[in-house]
């Protein structure tokens, strides 16, 4: 499963992780993907989508 929003696009960031002590490690910072069932056309299809998007989606509804 590619961790890309089908909306939007969001994709991983990368980063880096700081401790105490200042030992850097890099790491990467994931979209929070839900897979949900829509209708498109008049077809149940799945869709992988970021929380903001749902949000924004079933605010609007």
């Amino acid at each position: 499963m590619a961790k890309v929003c089908e909306v939007c696009g969001k994709t991983p960031q990368a980063g880096r992780r700081v401790s105490h002590a200042h030992n850097i490690v890099n790491r990467k910072f994931y979209p929070n993907l839900r897979t949900i069932k829509t209708v498109v056309n008049g077809t149940p299809t799945k869709k992988t989508i970021c929380m903001r998007c749902l949000k924004t989606t079933t605010k609007a509804q």
